[in-house]
C-alpha cells in the first residue's frame, strides 16, 4: 500500500508521496491560478510552452542530463499549473535543483516566446466539449512575460509533490532549505483583464457532443464522497445508467462518461455523452436526461454496490473509468507522476491528505435513498449544452 507523508512550509507547500516499488522519483509542482481574463489565459498558455526551455541554471541539454533524458512537461488546466519532471532515484536534489529553477528563474527569452506563440493545440472533439474556449491569439513582450511569470509564480500559490521510493523528510528538507531563499518579486501592477473568451457553437472535429453540467459546489463540500459516488453510478464503467441508455438501449452514443471537474471555486459534476449524427441532438440530449431520471428511481442496493465497486477500483486500484478529470482533458492515471500530482493537487483542494481508504470509507455510508436523491438533484440542475459536429 502506498503511504502519504506530508509536511508544510511557511512559503510552499511540500509533501511526499512514498511508493516503495518506484524506480525513479517524480517532481510535480501545483501552481494554484488566480481568475484570469481570456488574454491572460492566453498568455499564460504561452508562458506554459515557454518556461520548460531554459531557465538561468540550466540549458536543454544540462536539463536531460539531469532528469536522465526524460522530457519535462509544463500543463495548464483552468485552474493550475502543473510542471512534471521525472529523475533517476538517485538524483532527488538534482529535481529539486531543476524545479526551483522552473519556478524562480525560467529566462523567458523572446525567440522562445515567439515560438510558443504560434504553436497551435490542435483539441479532438473530447477535448473540445470539456473545453469550449476559444482564447484569441497573443505575442508577447518578454517584459509583459516576466510580470506574468512573477505574478503567477509566488510561494503562497505553489505546491510540491515528490513521490517515488523516499527516505521520509529527506524531500521536504531540501525544498525548505532551497526556499529560504526565496523572497518572491515585488507584484507588478495588475492591468485588469475581464475580457471573455469566445465560445464554440459547434464541434469542429464533426462529433457531436452533449453535456449535462452541473451548478459547482464547494471544494471541502461535506457530501463530496455522496457527490462523487452518484458520478460513478450514473456514468463510470459498462453497469453505469448513461452506458445503459445511451449506447446499449438507443445506440446514440459511443462514448460516455461521468466527470469530477475542478473549478476555482469547488468542484463540477457532469456527464459527457459523444453522439454522431447531430440531427436530433437536442432531442436526444432531453430524452436521456429523462430516462436517466427514470432509471435512478428504479436503482437498487445492486447498483449502489456496483458504484462502490468502480470507485475502490478507480480510487484504490486506479483501474479506467475514472471521473477523476484534473488535468483537463483526461482523468488521473495510474502512473506515478499523475498519483504523485493527485495527492498533492487533493491536499491543496481540500486541505486534507489523501487517503483512498479514507474516502471509501466514507462512501460506504452512503445508504440507496442517499444517492438517489444526490443522482436525480444532479439531474434535475444541470444545464445541457450541445456541441453540433461540423
Amino acid at each position: 500500500m502506498i503511504t502519504l507523508l506530508a509536511a508544510t512550509l511557511f512559503a510552499s507547500s511540500i509533501i511526499e508521496w512514498n511508493d516503495p516499488n518506484a524506480q525513479e522519483i517524480t517532481i510535480q509542482a501545483i501552481v494554484r491560478l488566480p481568475k484570469l481574463g481570456a488574454r491572460d489565459q492566453a498568455k499564460l498558455q504561452v508562458l506554459a510552452r515557454t518556461i520548460p526551455k531554459q531557465t538561468e541554471d540550466y540549458a536543454r541539454r544540462e536539463m536531460l542530463m539531469i532528469t536522465g533524458g526524460a522530457w519535462v512537461q509544463c500543463e495548464l488546466t483552468s485552474e493550475v499549473l502543473r510542471i512534471s519532471e521525472s529523475v533517476p532515484a538517485n538524483n532527488l536534489k538534482g529535481g529539486l535543483s531543476l524545479m526551483d529553477s522552473f519556478l524562480r528563474r525560467a529566462t523567458l527569452y523572446q525567440e522562445a516566446l515567439d515560438a510558443s506563440a504560434e504553436q497551435v493545440d490542435i483539441k479532438d472533439y473530447w477535448s473540445q466539449a470539456l473545453d469550449p474556449r476559444v482564447l484569441p491569439p497573443v505575442k508577447m513582450q518578454r517584459d509583459d512575460a516576466l510580470a506574468l511569470y512573477h505574478r503567477i509564480f509566488r510561494p503562497s500559490t505553489v505546491t510540491i509533490a515528490v513521490g517515488g521510493r523516499l527516505t521520509p523528510g529527506e524531500a521536504t528538507e531540501i525544498w525548505e532549505k532551497r526556499m529560504e531563499s526565496w523572497v518572491p518579486e515585488p507584484l507588478p501592477k495588475e492591468r485588469h483583464d475581464d475580457s471573455e473568451p469566445q465560445v464554440r457553437t459547434t464541434n469542429g472535429s464533426g462529433i457531436t457532443t452533449i453535456r449535462y453540467v452541473a451548478p459547482a459546489i464547494p471544494s471541502g463540500d461535506p457530501a463530496l464522497s455522496t457527490e462523487m459516488l452518484a458520478l460513478f453510478a450514473l456514468g463510470s464503467g459498462k453497469g453505469s445508467s448513461l452506458f445503459r441508455i445511451a449506447r446499449e438501449k438507443h445506440g446514440w452514443s459511443y462514448r460516455q462518461e461521468a466527470i469530477l471537474v475542478p473549478t476555482l471555486e469547488g468542484w463540477q459534476l457532469e456527464l459527457l455523452v459523444a453522439s454522431n449524427p447531430a440531427e436530433g441532438a437536442a432531442t436526444k440530449a432531453e430524452s436521456i436526461k429523462t430516462e436517466l431520471l427514470e432509471d435512478v428511481k428504479a436503482w437498487t442496493a445492486d447498483d449502489l454496490n456496483r458504484a462502490l465497486g468502480m470507485a475502490s477500483a478507480v480510487l484504490d486500484r486506479s483501474i479506467p473509468f475514472s471521473p477523476l478529470y484534473v488535468l483537463g482533458d483526461r482523468p488521473i492515471g495510474a502512473s506515478l507522476e499523475d498519483q504523485t500530482f493527485w495527492a498533492g493537487y487533493w491536499e491543496m483542494k481540500t486541505g486534507k491528505k489523501w487517503s483512498p481508504i479514507a474516502l471509501l470509507e466514507s462512501m460506504n455510508h452512503v445508504t440507496l435513498d442517499d444517492l438517489k436523491d444526490r443522482a436525480t438533484t444532479f439531474l434535475n440542475g444541470v444545464k445541457v449544452t450541445v456541441l453540433p459536429g461540423n
